[in-house]
């Protein structure tokens, strides 16, 4: 896609709400944890920073849901038989 492309891309009427939120939660969770010092505010801010970290994933994964779904348990029984040897 290009860096310019991508940047427009992220800024288009239909991915502007993600885009303020996804960077508007990196901004609240840097202020509230490094400006207020608040564990709480702080937690809240990294969930919603994930939550549409997740979401973000889901919409530009091969597949979508069901893609991301299958990577997931695949991971998962990878990380469990080499847990328990």
């Amino acid at each position: 896609m290009g860096p310019m492309t991508y940047v427009q891309h992220l800024i288009s009427t239909p991915r502007l709400p993600f885009t303020a939120a996804y960077f508007g939660s990196i901004t609240l969770t840097l202020y509230f944890s490094l400006g207020l010092r608040s564990t709480l505010l702080t937690l809240i801010a990294a969930l919603v920073q994930i939550a549409c970290l997740v979401w973000y994933l889901i919409s530009y994964f091969p597949m979508g849901s069901s893609g991301l779904r299958m990577a997931t348990s695949f991971g998962a029984q990878r990380a469990t038989a080499w847990m328990t040897g």
